[in-house]
Formats: structure tokens, sequence, C-alpha cells
């Protein structure tokens, strides 16, 4: 069965991301409630960059408004994913163990302070939140590649992002470098130059392939570190096993042809209700560092606050939801 690539990107205009950004923000500027708007990042490549949005609330103010939801779909291709929201204090917590950059205020008032943390715990988060979100891709490859279906601009999105994550672990050479480099390049004249359907298979399975080496025989990604071991939910039909031995993953369930035919997301989701996937991740962190304990404690917080206050806002918190 061959691959199907979906959600190419397109090129929207500079000018577009400006219009879009700033139709939100005056409807948000009304609202007494919101402390801050700050936009995270920058449009480096137009039609392939989305827009990420955070907002802060004061403590106890109910958000219940669902902007994208009332978004075009030219602006949601843009929003690819619900603005980040937090409470006030919320995020006086959440910065100190973030590591967006980019901060750029456009609205109320700017509520950032500098983190007093040592250089031992700084280099510790790096790691762990490197770490999490290699696994995390991983995932999200693995089951690209059984369902046979590639996401374009979300593997141009969320690969380009790996470089920070590189740089955390001081990985600045070898084959996985080299692959988000190659990422980087084509992004940079993806519309000018194009590159075929089998370069992006050929590149996605030697991306899949390096990183599941890298999961199984470099140490350095066994340092991951957890909670506790035992069973996380990451979505309904994704589980991850802490508590293993050894790097593997269990899939059960099936393909069908019925589902490359549907709209990519109707595809993906029927899929998803046919298979089920549980990575067993080992890790040789035997004692949890008080850093990473404050850590997943504070997620947990704002992720329990964001479904009673900020319900259909994203949580200012890492990708895998390890509580």
């Amino acid at each position: 069965m061959k691959y199907k690539l979906i959600d190419k990107p397109h090129f929207v205009s500079r000018e577009v991301y400006t219009e879009v950004t700033n139709k939100l923000i005056d409807k948000l500027r009304p609202n007494k409630s919101i402390v801050s708007v700050y936009t995270i990042g920058h449009v480096g490549n137009p039609g392939i960059s989305d827009i990420d949005m955070l907002i802060i609330a004061k403590d106890n103010c109910l958000l219940s408004e669902n902007y994208r939801a009332e978004m075009s779909l030219q602006e949601k291709y843009l929003f690819l994913h619900q603005p980040i929201a937090c409470s006030e204090s919320g995020f006086s917590k959440a910065q100190i163990f973030s590591f967006f950059h980019n901060y750029n205020l456009v609205h109320g008032k700017d509520i950032r302070v500098n983190s007093d943390l040592n250089a031992n715990d700084i280099n510790i988060l790096k790691k762990q939140t490197a770490l999490e979100f290699l696994l995390k891709m991983y995932m999200q490859l693995y089951i690209q590649k059984k369902y046979k279906i590639l996401r374009v601009r979300d593997l141009l999105l969320h690969v380009k992002a790996l470089i920070y994550d590189l740089e955390f672990l001081n990985i600045t050479s070898g084959n996985l470098f080299s692959l988000v480099q190659t990422v980087i390049e084509w992004r940079n004249k993806w519309f000018i130059e194009t590159p075929a359907d089998h370069e992006i298979i050929e590149w996605f399975e030697n991306l899949l392939s390096e990183l599941h080496l890298q999961f199984t025989k470099n140490s350095l990604f066994r340092e991951i570190a957890f909670p506790i071991a035992k069973t996380y939910s990451i979505a309904k039909n994704i589980k991850l096993n802490s508590g293993g031995n050894s790097f593997n993953v269990k899939h059960s369930g099936f393909n069908f042809p019925l589902a490359s035919s549907l709209s990519s997301k109707k595809g993906v989701k029927l899929l998803n209700k046919f298979n089920n996937f549980k990575f067993e991740v080992p890790s040789d962190i035997k004692s949890l560092p008080t850093i990473l304990s404050e850590r997943f404690s504070v997620e947990g917080q704002l992720r329990s606050y964001g479904k009673e206050f900020l319900p259909n806002f994203m949580p200012m918190t890492s990708s895998l939801h390890l509580n």
C-alpha cells in the first residue's frame, strides 16, 4: 500500500498573517479579564509557519470562548491549533519551565520575569523537554507510517522545531541532525523548489528509523524521566508505558483503503477508532530530580485549571502530558 501525502502547504502572504493575528487580538482586547496576549516565534516561512498565541487571564476567570471554531478556513490554516492560555499566577510558574522564545507582546502588560534557576536545573529541564518532544515526534511518525498517511505541513512544522531539541542535547552532527537540516532547507525554498513525493517519503522513513535507533541504542535517550512508572494515556488510542525494560511498540488494529479516500481529518479519525498503540519506553532515571518533580506538579495543576477555566485553549505544558 502506497503512502498518501496530505495537508501540503500552500503559500500565504505575511500581510495575511498580520491581518488574521490582528483580527483575533481585536476580539480579545475588550475582555477585561485578559491581562496579556503574546505571539510566540515568528513567521519564518509564510505558508508553512503557523501562528502561536499565548493568552494570560486573571486568576479564576472563565474564558469559555472557542475562537478557533469561529474562524474561516484560511484563519484555521494559520491558527493550526487553539491558542495557548494560562492564568496570571499559573504563568508565573509555567514560564520557569518553558523554553518558549521570541515572545512578542501584542496586548496588555508584559508580566514575564527572569528565571533564577541555576545552570544545572536549566540543563536538566532542557534535556527532559527535548527528549519528550523527540518521543512525541517518534509516536507521530510511527502512527503515520502505519496509516500510510503523511501530514506534510505538520512534518515541516514539527521537525523544524527539533533543531532546538538537538541543541538542548548537544547534538550538532550525525544522521539525525542532517535529517532535520534537510527540512530547514526544504522550508526555505518550498514554493520555489518543492521536493518530489518520493523524496519526502524517503526522508520520512529515514527520520523514523533514525529516531528508533536513537531510542534503542543511544544511552542519552534513556535519560527521559517520568513522574512514576505507569501507563500514561497520551490520546484515546495511544498509551505510553514508562515501566518497560526496552524500547518497543505494540500495535493492534488494521488499515483499510477507505480511509485514504476520505478527507485528511476524517480518514485519520476513522483509523484512530480501529487502531491502538502502546509505546514502551525505558528510563535510567531512578531518582527524580527536584526540578522535574516541581515541573510535573505545576503542569498537572495547569492542565486541571485549564479544564475548568480555559476549556477551549491549550495549556502551557509539555507535549506528552505526563500526569
